[in-house]
């Protein structure tokens, strides 16, 4: 059975567009999001059991657990900072996701883009 990265050959522009907003940004926001709230908890004088509870929720919980750390606990950053970071990645994210799925016109499977 073809996936989405079984584009047809030749791929369009659009399927490349696609692939990239569906499969790689994701892990490029949970990258990001979640290496700022690890080097935020790292930076915390703290010590206790609510540092290592947001460390496994922001690697255990993909975009969720940072987005939230960072809008509710991170301390290093301003909240202008953290509200930018996280709104701003889901903007890139999210609007140019469903964009490309109102054109794809449909439910989405692997012969909806060929």
């Amino acid at each position: 059975m073809p996936s989405l990265f079984s584009v047809s050959s030749p791929a369009t522009a659009f399927q490349w567009w696609f692939v990239v907003y569906l499969y790689v940004l994701p892990f490029m926001l949970y990258a990001s999001w979640a290496a700022l709230s690890i080097l935020d908890l790292n930076e915390q004088s703290t010590k206790g059991g609510s540092r290592l509870l947001w460390g496994a929720a922001v690697l255990l919980l993909p975009i969720v657990g940072g987005a939230a750390y960072l809008l509710a606990a991170a301390r290093t950053l301003r909240p202008s900072s953290r509200y930018a970071i996280v709104f701003a990645g889901l903007i890139v994210w999210l609007i140019p996701l469903a964009v490309g799925i109102w054109l794809a016109g449909g439910p989405l499977g692997p012969k909806a883009l060929s």
